[in-house]
């Protein structure tokens, strides 16, 4: 058995008052409609985690524009077939606001990525709501619920202690 770790974002942005998250459409999974994912890769030599994620949010989505929410780290695990050889993935993830989005190509700027077939799109900013019904894969829905929970909970304490509030 071959053990991978990689690491990622769940990117969201704040946009006429909702919160959107980004996903990204994998050109390495056969079925298009279980493709849309959040930017991660593989952890290179000598990167912490967090390295990592940013440098897979800035080669993938051309995002460099990002504040990682502190206290937010959470995993995802999950086994398929490479190959004829059985992997075990875990992928570390980080909440992150983008606050410069405008830049993003309309071609995936990597081979990673592609056009959804039907929508002709690679990226997708949606509210949590058609995120989670494009995200395939059941881990990565409940990641989604852990991390917008996270956030719903992060801006609520940030607007409780802001001066003049009451607690």
């Amino acid at each position: 058995m071959i053990y991978e770790q990689s690491c990622g974002i769940i990117p969201f942005r704040r946009r006429e008052g909702r919160t959107e998250f980004l996903l990204l459409h994998s050109a390495m999974v056969r079925n298009p409609d279980a493709a849309w994912e959040f930017p991660k890769g593989s952890v290179e030599a000598g990167e912490s985690e967090v390295d990592t994620a940013l440098r897979e949010l800035a080669e993938e989505a051309t995002i460099t524009d990002v504040r990682l929410l502190p206290d937010f780290r959470d995993q995802v695990h999950y086994h398929y077939r490479r190959g004829g050889r059985e992997i075990t993935k875990t992928v570390t993830f980080f909440v992150g606001e983008v606050l410069a989005w405008a830049h993003m190509p309309t071609e995936p700027p990597t081979r990673e990525h592609g056009l959804h077939p039907e929508e002709g799109r690679w990226f997708l900013w949606a509210e949590e709501r058609d995120i989670r019904q494009r995200l395939f894969h059941p881990g990565m829905r409940q990641l989604l619920e852990r991390a917008s929970f996270f956030l719903y909970a992060h801006e609520r304490k940030a607007r409780g202690s802001r001066p003049g509030r009451p607690r």
